[in-house]
């Protein structure tokens, strides 16, 4: 009987499933007083279609964001944020003009793309996920439609060069335009480039391409997949020293260490949460709270004051930085008394948490 107790103390998980019908001749007054015994955290069906809804949409944006920092920004300054697009923006510059008009960045960015799929289908099998080849085959469609439906001859902040009949002045048929402000648009760049990845890699996904080969280099090998990406990426602007100018290869450098940190940092802001400790008479209703409305689990164990020796119950919950507050609120409510500490958890590992969405 006493083993059975200390198991029930023991058993800190929860969830709003039910006590079991009574086995071995317990009768239902038996069984109600036993400890309320919680379960893993359920979503609800609801739940999960809006966790998908939300998923898949901060994929798209994230999608839509590359692109467009690739189309608008990089291409049209010969910037290489590293990449498949960063590869595509060098060979089509040594391809003659009639032959880039046909192999345009976006088919190159799909012949490549296709391809390190086709590669990492084989190489990684379930690494390659289907978030990962929808995102890489939309990433470059979305170039190749900009490309037909919103063509560019020059920088988004060139300005034309007229004669003065107001017409565009053009030296062997190429139209002449000003240098523009290259540092500004590699700030637009980098910001669109950086955020709309880190939507994608918090949805648990990636863009494709170099990514592909970073992982097969981290099975190969002994690099991570960071050192790898970045190796990768590093190898793509050291190269285009010997493709473009002086100038936009070392905004390309600039634009990939930027990019690199700021990656890092939206991932991070993003998958940050709330670790809270509350310690409360009043457990009953704050517990209720935390599983039907902030829909998370929470351990409780029993504490007592060591001054006061009053008998009380600690509870240790995670939770987003939106639902802390609304916690933290909630508690306040209930229990004015309540003692509720709240620092930051910048990682965390298990069911309902991970880093993606």
């Amino acid at each position: 009987m006493n083993k059975e107790i200390i198991q029930n103390e023991e058993n800190n998980s929860v969830s709003e499933t039910e006590i079991p019908p009574a086995e071995g001749g317990e009768t239902a007054e038996t069984q109600a007083e036993k400890p309320k015994v919680y379960g893993d955290k359920i979503l609800t069906v609801k739940q999960k279609r809006q966790r998908t809804v939300l998923r898949w949409t901060l994929l798209v944006v994230g999608i839509i964001m590359m692109s467009c920092s690739v189309y608008f920004f990089q291409t049209p300054n010969n910037l290489t944020l590293g990449g498949i697009a960063g590869v595509a923006i060098i060979i089509n510059s040594f391809l003659p003009k009639a032959v880039a008009e046909i192999f345009s960045q976006g088919v190159i960015m799909a012949i490549i793309n296709v391809l390190l799929l086709v590669i990492g289908l084989i190489v990684l099998g379930k690494q390659c996920t289907i978030r990962t080849i929808f995102c890489s085959l939309a990433y470059t469609g979305i170039i190749y439609l900009l490309e037909v439906v919103c063509p560019l001859e020059k920088p988004l902040t060139a300005e034309w060069v007229l004669d003065p009949a107001g017409e565009i002045v053009r030296i062997d048929g190429v139209a002449q335009w000003t240098g523009g402000q290259p540092l500004l648009e590699l700030v637009y760049a980098i910001l669109l480039f950086g955020v709309g990845g880190a939507l994608i890699f918090n949805c648990g996904a990636s863009s494709g391409g170099t990514d592909i080969i970073a992982l097969i280099l981290k099975k190969y090998t002994s690099l991570n997949v960071g050192m790898a990406l970045m190796l990768i990426d590093m190898i793509i602007v050291l190269i285009s020293f010997y493709t473009f100018t002086v100038s936009s290869a070392l905004f390309s450098m600039l634009g990939l260490f930027t990019k690199s940190f700021l990656l890092d940092g939206v991932i991070e802001s993003i998958s940050k949460t709330k670790y809270i400790t509350i310690i409360t008479r009043h457990y009953e209703v704050i517990s209720d709270y935390i599983l039907k409305v902030i829909n998370h689990g929470f351990t409780m164990y029993d504490a007592e004051g060591g001054y006061t020796g009053e008998k009380k119950k600690v509870m240790v919950t995670v939770c987003k930085r939106n639902e802390a507050l609304k916690l933290k609120i909630k508690i306040r409510e209930i229990d004015p008394e309540a003692f509720v500490i709240i620092t930051d958890a910048n990682e965390i590992l298990g069911k309902g948490f991970g880093g993606t969405i």
